[in-house]
């Protein structure tokens, strides 16, 4: 029997969307333009999943698609490898009603910032499984429903507390921040083992973990301050807060303290001194899509033109020149 698509046209719809819409092992996909949600079959939502994730592939991860993706029969009876448990783990959670904010991100959000297995150039593993594991029992025990909400309680800035960040949650002591660890640490299981790292390891744990909760996120960052290599470079993060949000920004909480994503100037980054008028300093984010050209660089290998990038000189520019 062929695969049938549904389509709800829900009045009023709401954020977060209400997984009602959709009967059982369809996944909902809301639009943008109105207030119609699709309900794709998981099979083929699995199936679309991962051919965005192949086709984009960095040319580092394309020799090892077997290994990515795993193959019927693998070794130790295993037939997912670390993407596929990455698809599969981000489309059950848009399925599971308790975490309803993960079914409000649109397809093509989700794709680039919440379906993808890494974010730049870091060792890969499965640290969604483990990042999930430890992150969804505690988001059910609160009152998050909105993407920001969801942040703070990540980021430990929720009624919830620290305890209950990831920066305390997969790790025995908390982790903190330590300058000069890239690129010794910055790949999420190195941080965690250590128990530290500095603004790219900090940032790149702090996506993979809103990820792992259906929260679309991003590494952004500079790769010289003001254009001069010896000003240094930073790292940060950005969320995606809803159609008419957009990205916030925000730091990990170990990176910068007392942080939100709403407000521009409580970064200490954010500031005509880093952005003066007219400005010179670039600023990029990282995507998995590699259609467009642009290139998110990596001062730890600015050689490496691997990992497809958003400008984001002109948002930045616009927004930390009035701090």
């Amino acid at each position: 029997m062929a695969a049938v698509w549904l389509w709800f046209v829900l009045p009023g719809l709401a954020t977060p969307l209400h997984l009602s819409a959709c009967p059982p092992e369809h996944v909902p996909w809301p639009s943008a333009s109105s207030s119609t949600v699709e309900c794709q079959p998981y099979d083929l939502a699995v199936k679309e999943s991962t051919e965005f994730l192949k086709s984009n592939l960095p040319p580092w991860d394309a020799i090892n698609v077997v290994t990515l993706f795993g193959e019927p029969g693998g070794v130790d009876g295993l037939n997912d490898g670390i993407a596929a448990r990455a698809v599969n783990l981000s489309l059950d959670l848009r399925m599971d009603a308790k975490f309803p904010w993960a079914a409000s991100v649109p397809k093509d959000i989700f794709q680039d910032y919440v379906l993808p297995y890494a974010n730049m150039n870091e060792g890969r593993s499965d640290v969604r499984g483990m990042l999930s594991s430890a992150l969804l029992p505690i988001l059910n025990g609160t009152n998050a429903t909105t993407f920001q909400e969801v942040t703070a309680v990540v980021n430990g800035y929720s009624e919830a507390g620290s305890t209950a960040s990831v920066w305390a949650a997969v790790s025995k002591s908390k982790i903190f921040f330590k300058s000069g660890s890239t690129p010794l640490i910055y790949d999420p299981m190195s941080v965690i083992a250590f128990g530290y790292a500095s603004c790219t390891g900090i940032s790149v744990l702090l996506v993979d973990a809103l990820r792992s909760v259906g929260v679309p996120a991003r590494v952004v960052g500079t790769p010289a301050w003001n254009n001069v290599t010896e000003n240094g470079n930073h790292n940060w993060v950005e969320v995606w807060m809803g159609e008419k949000e957009g990205w916030g920004f925000i730091e990990g909480k170990p990176a910068g303290q007392g942080e939100t994503l709403t407000d521009p100037c409580n970064k200490w980054f954010c500031d005509k001194a880093h952005f003066p008028v007219p400005n010179n300093t670039p600023v990029f984010a990282t995507r998995f899509k590699n259609s467009t050209g642009v290139v998110y660089p990596m001062a730890w290998d600015p050689e490496n033109d691997g990992v497809p990038g958003v400008d984001r000189t002109d948002f930045y520019a616009a927004a930390c020149s009035k701090c």
